[in-house]
């Protein structure tokens, strides 16, 4: 199964933030029907990471809510923990643990979290909470057709709502262009069409596939673009993302590797000049299920 290192996660977390639509969470609201005396809003976080998803939604979902956040490493588990814990208590929130459950209540919302480590390649045994919300960030560009099917499937059964995050949709932009840009984006596309743990992955397709399939699931979807902009001072974020290209090209063109190493250092000079800008496409989706 693919994963990503605290350190990435961490990195991205803020373009992850300022990239996503706020809209579609606010559409969301509406429809669980968040308020003072609604029941607690149960929530499953599917390959949470490091919990970064949890701590955008919270605050802008409102009201009391219940979270279990699912993944596979438990180092990524213990770090949403504590970085929700860090966060939480830097916004004035209470937040208190007891046994294995984080309790948070700030001005907006209040919130228990409880973390369970699984091999998301299985979901016939995941409990998907009725008629709540199943959500994921940057999950399903890595996940094949079959298995978006049946997650389709089994989120129609429990009558629950979606919200997907951060789908990479293959756009990306380079500026200033270099002549080889395209070409090593479309070996990055083709990389990420890979098995990558869940059988052969979506990649740029994902968010397409994903609508598709909850619409034949009887779902209504709305979706939005979440792009990535990360300007020319984002020296860290740009460079993580070109030695993410290169590696990714070189495993499916090997023979090139000399003229992608070319670009690489062409592109990594842009960006230690404060020249470069990237624009990195994502999409979002909401959905409910129709009645």
């Amino acid at each position: 199964m693919s994963g990503f290192s605290a350190d990435w996660l961490a990195l991205r977390e803020p373009f992850d933030a300022a990239a996503r639509a706020p809209a579609l969470v606010h559409e969301l609201r509406a429809q669980v029907g968040i308020g003072s005396h609604a029941a607690p809003l149960s929530v499953v976080d599917l390959g949470c990471g490091a919990g970064a998803n949890l701590r955008y939604l919270a605050p802008l979902i409102g009201g009391t809510q219940r979270w279990r956040l699912v993944d596979h490493d438990t180092a990524l588990l213990d770090a949403a923990l504590a970085n929700t814990r860090a966060w939480a208590e830097g916004r004035g929130a209470h937040v208190e643990m007891r046994g294995d459950v984080l309790h948070v209540r700030a001005a907006q919302f209040a919130c228990a979290l409880t973390c369970e480590q699984r091999d998301l390649r299985t979901l016939s045994t995941l409990d998907l909470p009725e008629h709540g919300l199943v959500t994921a960030a940057a999950l399903l560009d890595l996940v094949s057709a079959d298995w978006l099917e049946s997650l389709a499937a089994r989120c129609a059964r429990a009558a629950a709502h979606v919200l997907f995050a951060l789908t990479y949709d293959g756009r990306t932009e380079c500026t200033p262009p270099d002549p080889d840009d395209a070409a090593v984006l479309a070996l990055f596309n083709r990389h990420q069409q890979g098995d990558k743990g869940f059988g052969p992955a979506l990649g740029p397709d994902a968010a397409h596939a994903a609508e598709a399939a909850f619409r034949a699931h009887g779902y209504s979807v709305s979706s939005a673009s979440s792009d990535w902009q990360i300007d020319s001072d984002a020296h860290a974020m740009q460079q993580a993302l070109l030695d993410g290209w290169l590696g990714a090209a070189i495993e499916i063109a090997p023979d090139r590797r000399a003229a992608l190493g070319a670009w690489h250092e062409r592109r990594g000079g842009l960006v230690t000049a404060d020249r470069s800008t990237f624009r990195v496409g994502h999409a979002d989706l909401v959905g409910r299920l129709n009645s």
